[in-house]
């Protein structure tokens, strides 16, 4: 009786370990439980240089999350389309990146689908396709330009940095043909004002992000009126600033991604435009369930935005105006821009 049960008993051992290892295999052969399809910014359109931070937000996601994420550069329409596919294999979240992509994943969505999809750094003044199906979400560029505004008002007048002048008056330069245009001019007018008392603003707007010659005529135009800081919204035309701020001694912030190596000197900072963290965001929202359709802004209390490193300048930026930096960005988020 006793070899007999040792026989039972090994028997049912073995079919124990054969179930554990087909069923392991089976797990690890089996679709991931959510899938994310991220569709990023277009080659040759602005906000390229972003993909590298879109893919960062990939890893996380995947490493932090433990989700799949398909990292893909849209070269039509109809690949876009593709994503939309329902199926064993399908996605359960498309996330796209920047006016051009955005508007080629809204225009390419099927309506009856239903695949949650979430558009960032998106903003245009007409309804699109699947509006009221999507999450739509304005980066609030006007907190991080009001902390530009704040930097650029406390140091123009001051003998802080050896590039600034006596003169407490900055400038602005931006495209019409950006439409967050008002929210990066606006929030950097009243960061001059609080970060100023005596501090004012030369504001020069631009028909297209491409017009180089008035770009270069404007910042010459505010370096004749004594302005020794220019804060640009994002565009082609941010080079032809930079070698007018080379040529005449100024400085410059930019937006976007960390361009200081190009001019060490003269970018003082850059308002970077966090598409790593949003893209966390957006597959943490869908995941819990509280990614809402609509039209939306995200701001510093999701991430979407950080001052970039001062590098070479960092020296000159004193620790009572890192204090006061940071004392602004705990209570921009409640800040009235309209």
């Amino acid at each position: 009786m006793k070899v007999k049960s040792s026989r039972l008993a090994a028997a049912f051992l073995v079919c124990a370990l054969l179930l554990a290892v087909f069923f392991a295999a089976s797990c690890g052969s089996s679709r991931p439980s959510y899938r994310v399809a991220l569709v990023g910014f277009e080659e040759g359109e602005p906000g390229e240089e972003r993909n590298a931070l879109a893919e960062y937000g990939q890893r996380r996601v995947e490493a932090e999350l433990g989700i799949e994420v398909d990292f893909m550069l849209p070269e039509s329409e109809a690949d876009i389309a593709d994503l939309f596919t329902a199926g064993e294999d399908g996605y359960d979240l498309v996330v796209s990146l920047g006016q051009d992509s955005s508007l080629d994943t809204l225009f390419a969505r099927p309506e009856d689908s239903e695949i949650a999809t979430c558009a960032l750094d998106f903003e245009v003044p007409q309804p699109v396709p699947n509006e009221d199906d999507a999450a739509l979400v304005r980066y609030r560029v006007e907190e991080g330009s009001y902390i530009c505004g704040y930097l650029a008002g406390w140091l123009s007048g001051r003998t802080d940095h050896p590039l600034t002048n006596p003169m407490p008056l900055v400038a602005f330069i931006g495209a019409l043909d950006d439409p967050l245009v008002v929210y990066y001019n606006s929030g950097y007018t009243k960061g001059v004002e609080a970060g100023s008392e005596e501090g004012g603003t030369h504001s020069y707007f631009l028909e297209t992000s491409e017009d180089y010659q008035q770009a270069r005529a404007y910042a010459e135009e505010a370096v004749e009126k004594g302005v020794d800081i220019i804060f640009c919204s994002p565009g082609a035309f941010n080079d032809e600033v930079i070698e007018v701020a080379e040529k005449e001694d100024i400085l410059v912030i930019l937006v976007g991604t960390d361009r200081s190596s190009e001019s060490p000197q003269h970018v003082l900072t850059t308002l970077l435009l966090r598409d790593d963290n949003a893209v966390f965001a957006a597959v943490s929202a869908a995941l819990d369930g509280d990614l809402e359709a609509g039209r939306q802004v995200w701001g510093i209390e999701e991430g979407v935005w950080s001052l970039a490193p001062f590098h070479g300048h960092d020296p000159y930026i004193r620790k009572e105006i890192k204090e006061e930096l940071r004392e602004q960005e705990q209570k921009v988020a409640s800040i009235d821009f309209t």
